[in-house]
């Protein structure tokens, strides 16, 4: 089935950042009295048995108060997430075994139109728009070997999940619009078939490979499709990376980078053109150009330059320190799907400003974002044939943004993101005559770690 964004393309996010706020409150948690907390003995047993429960509950805030085609609006989201990790080897049965299991219910929303006012590839698309209830996020069967070298992991999951990490302060300041839908990994709440093989080459270099059964219309899917969804939406994704990831304890000044590749065989419209070389907008009644498959790469790295101790203290394992990163997504086709041509940041991150508080990390982002010139054509045609005049759809986005994320309690993470865009568009939702406004959007979203709450 050929898919086009134009109706079904929504604005999603969420790549990782709970995955993000799960690793950092452990190290907080193993500090805690968990003997005082209601549910210690009975999180004692489950892990001496080989299961380690995940509940979550994260809600949260979005609003544009000048950019965007409708200014002043507000989203928010109450998510739940419940899930665990059973460990085979320790139940006696599977060495090496795992399996994972998590799921999202989000049972209270509003103005989930709120992407389509926000603006464009930078504006508009961090706002995640889950129209469903209940989604799977992961149900997988994991198996270690050659000494915990090797990986093998199948089942439901989502490509994120492993590969293509952000290494921005906060997630949401850094959507990865290329790899979430050209790529169509899909943001985390969406998981499909996959099967993944990780390679550890030494404790911090390793390699993963896998495929996955991926659907454009992700927003309409609740993770448990048998193979296709509703849409016949599916298609079929081959991601492949290179990783090195260090933590402070490994390394003094820590040097973090990612390459990765994909390629997804889907078919799919041209954005603008149709078979008679002329604009589907303006020329309606031929039929549009059509393409098979997209790919691309993305790549990622991040440094401290600086930190306070001089790298003293190697196990402290948030040292007060300044990091420096950057990344770029390139799509290899001219007419890439979605029309997006490069996505790039680059920013600096001060970790632990305050010795009372090591965990807290500020954060300074800025962002650019190219379309493709098919794209920007359409775009336009688009503002046009809707009555609007007088503004030329610009080619590239630019969006500055600071952030912070603040762990109030080893069981309560907070995240807020204010960004300025400058060269706003009508990418997420064309169909207005209303120019789009350079303007300011902001992000707060807050996380309990339910299962540290109640000691499990």
């Amino acid at each position: 089935m050929k898919i086009t964004p134009r109706n079904i393309w929504t604005r999603m996010l969420f790549s990782g950042a709970l995955l993000g706020g799960l690793i950092n409150n452990s190290a907080w948690a193993t500090d805690a009295d968990a003997s005082a907390l209601p549910l210690s003995d009975a999180g004692t047993w489950l892990k001496d048995h080989g299961v380690t429960p995940h509940i979550m509950a994260s809600q949260f805030w979005l609003g544009n108060p000048s950019a965007g085609t409708s200014t002043n609006e507000q989203q928010s989201y109450t998510m739940l997430f419940a899930g665990a990790d059973f460990d085979l080897e320790k139940m006696g049965a599977i060495p090496g075994g795992s399996i994972h299991f998590m799921q999202l219910w989000v049972p209270f929303s509003s103005n989930l139109e709120y992407g389509n006012n926000a603006g464009g590839l930078l504006a508009g698309d961090p706002p995640p728009y889950i129209p469903k209830v209940a989604h799977l996020l992961r149900f997988t069967y994991q198996q270690t070997l050659l000494d915990d070298r090797l990986s093998l992991e199948v089942g439901k999951s989502n490509p994120g999940q492993f590969m293509g990490f952000t290494n921005c302060n906060v997630a949401e300041s850094c959507v990865n619009t290329v790899l979430n839908k050209t790529a169509v990994f899909g943001p985390a709440p969406y998981a499909g078939w996959g099967a993944l093989a990780s390679w550890h080459f030494t404790p911090q270099l390793e390699s993963n490979v896998g495929a996955w059964r991926t659907y454009h219309a992700f927003p309409f899917t609740n993770g448990w499709e048998r193979w296709d969804d509703d849409y016949d939406s599916g298609s079929t994704l081959w991601v492949a990376n290179l990783a090195r990831r260090v933590s402070w304890q490994q390394e003094a000044y820590p040097f973090n980078w990612e390459v990765l590749g994909f390629y997804n065989d889907l078919d799919y419209d041209d954005v603008y053109y149709t078979v008679n070389g002329t604009s589907k907008v303006t020329d309606s009644s031929a039929a549009v150009r059509s393409h098979h498959g997209v790919s691309g790469f993305y790549l990622t790295a991040k440094k401290a330059v600086w930190r306070r101790d001089g790298g003293a203290e190697s196990s402290n394992p948030f040292p007060s320190a300044i990091s420096l990163h950057g990344s770029v997504t390139q799509t290899l086709q001219s007419d890439a799907y979605t029309g997006i041509s490069t996505l790039a940041d680059m920013g600096v991150i001060w970790q632990g400003p305050w010795q009372s508080r090591p965990m807290d990390s500020y954060g300074l982002a800025f962002r650019w974002g190219r379309f493709t010139a098919s794209e920007q054509r359409y775009l336009q045609d688009m503002f046009t044939a809707q009555g609007g005049n007088g503004w030329q759809v610009p080619r590239n986005e630019y969006q500055l943004s600071i952030d912070a994320s603040f762990a109030l309690t080893p069981e309560l993470n907070v995240k807020l993101s204010g960004a300025r865009t400058w060269n706003n568009t009508n990418w997420q939702y064309a169909y207005s005559s209303v120019k789009p406004e350079n303007g300011y959007t902001f992000w707060l979203q807050a996380t309990v770690f339910l299962d540290k709450l109640l000691g499990l």
